[in-house]
């Protein structure tokens, strides 16, 4: 009898916690996982339009330097042909003793296959320069790209911080309307009992009725930064995902010594135009290389017959060939120059934007500092906000205090807790913006680490 209590007992407990198990599973199911900034990463680096339309610059960029190396190249062509002539062709032939006789000059159906040979053997240096300029746009295109990496991943830095402000937002306007209900209950059960007069209940229902509007924005304000974060991410995520509101514990930002420095190394655009005006000397360079002679070789071999596959005559050809330009009335003096001023050009473009950088580091630091220093001042302001909210309640209770101390000690603590998120959210986003600033690679070299 004891055994099988005891029996009866374990399945019991076992039941128990096999309904507990399942419905943790369910809430988790329905909450979805949990996302975080780096997950957000990985999903953009591969679903991502902008980035996908970046490697697809580079790989033409690949492809453009493909063909040019192929010029150097032996080109090896095959002709398969075939010819049909009402009558066979011929020409007559006087013979020796007189007579006239008549000599073919060819099949009156004719085939015939070739195989065509030609190969560059001197170029004055155009060649080389042009092969050069392609390599140098290919290292441009993929500094392009990396920048593409970079600008996405601080928008979706600063959409990602957004939405945790936005749902920490909406957290707050919840705990006001909770609060702003809870008041209301006190004051109408003081109405009930005659201690207060009705004109403070319609002041707190005005104010429940305020709470529940910045609710209804809150949660405006969530769906529009999670459809934010979902153009940049090139991925549904809210339907998959739940976001945890941003906590108010600012971690440590490090920050270099010498952050400008580390941004004239590291940032794509100054590599970028350094090597695209380059590829304007080179190019420039390939042009001038037109002036000399143009030396190339061609050789041909062929069978004809008059019918397929060709095998009865074969012949065959070797020919080097030099093209020289005399008179072009400065057409290629003019590309010369044209070449000649898009690297100046780039050169300048390039000074500007190492200043540009400088002034985007500097900015981006004094936002950081300004932020922290924020986050500080708001986080006092909240302990202050609570401690005066929980005192005017409390007098209120008593019948000691008013009740529109407690209505404007609530909204200040309102906009405290609201100020304390959005110097968070900021000081994040501005940390953020100080990587960008310096060329910040690590979503490039995840990505790269995972090829």
């Amino acid at each position: 009898m004891r055994r099988g209590k005891l029996l009866f007992l374990m399945f019991s407990i076992a039941t128990c916690l096999l309904v507990l198990l399942a419905g943790r599973l369910a809430w988790a199911a329905e909450k979805g996982e949990e996302l975080t900034l780096e997950k957000v990463l990985a999903l953009s680096a591969k679903e991502n339009p902008i980035l996908l339309a970046a490697d697809s610059r580079v790989r033409q960029a690949e492809g453009r330097l493909v063909q040019v190396e192929s010029e150097a190249r032996p080109q090896l062509y095959g002709t398969l042909g075939y010819q049909w002539l009402d009558e066979m062709p011929q020409t007559n032939a006087y013979l020796p003793d007189g007579t006239v006789g008549i000599v073919p000059l060819g099949y009156k159906d004719t085939a015939q296959a070739a195989l065509n040979l030609t190969q560059v053997i001197f170029t004055g240096g155009s060649l080389s320069a042009k092969t050069e300029a392609s390599k140098l746009l290919l290292a441009t295109a993929r500094s392009e790209r990396d920048r593409a990496y970079q600008s996405v991943e601080n928008g979706i830095r600063r959409s990602f911080f957004s939405l945790q402000r936005s749902v920490s937002r909406l957290d707050v306007a919840r705990e006001a309307l909770s609060l702003s209900k809870e008041h209301l209950r006190q004051v109408e059960s003081f109405y009930k009992a005659g201690v207060v007069a009705q004109n403070e209940v319609l002041r707190v229902q005005v104010a429940v009725s305020s709470s529940e509007l910045n609710r209804i924005r809150a949660e405006s304000a969530v769906e529009i930064s999670w459809k934010t974060l979902e153009r940049l991410a090139g991925h549904p995520l809210k339907e998959h995902f739940s976001v945890r509101a941003g906590d108010v514990d600012l971690e440590n930002f490090p920050v270099p010594e010498d952050p400008v420095s580390l941004a004239m190394e590291r940032r794509p655009e100054l590599k970028g135009l350094e090597t695209a005006g380059k590829a304007a000397l080179a190019t420039e360079r390939a042009v001038r290389g037109q002036v000399y002679p143009q030396v190339g070789l061609n050789a041909q071999v062929s069978l004809t017959d008059d019918h397929f596959f060709p095998s009865e005559e074969d012949h065959w050809s070797i020919g080097i060939v030099a093209k020289l330009r005399l008179v072009d009335s400065g057409k290629v003096h003019g590309q010369a120059l044209e070449a000649k001023a898009a690297a100046e050009e780039l050169l300048n473009r390039l000074e500007d934007l190492k200043r540009q950088v400088s002034l985007e580091v500097a900015t981006a630091r004094v936002n950081l500092e300004a932020s922290v220093q924020s986050v500080k001042v708001a986080s006092d302001a909240v302990a202050r906000a609570e401690e005066d909210y929980r005192m005017a309640l409390k007098r209120y209770q008593a019948q000691v205090g008013t009740n529109i101390d407690v209505l404007d000690a609530r909204l200040a603590l309102t906009d405290a807790r609201n100020s304390l998120t959005d110097a968070v959210a900021e000081a994040r986003t501005a940390y953020g913006d100080l990587l960008f600033a310096m060329g910040d690679l690590r979503v490039l070299e995840k990505k790269e680490a995972t090829r």
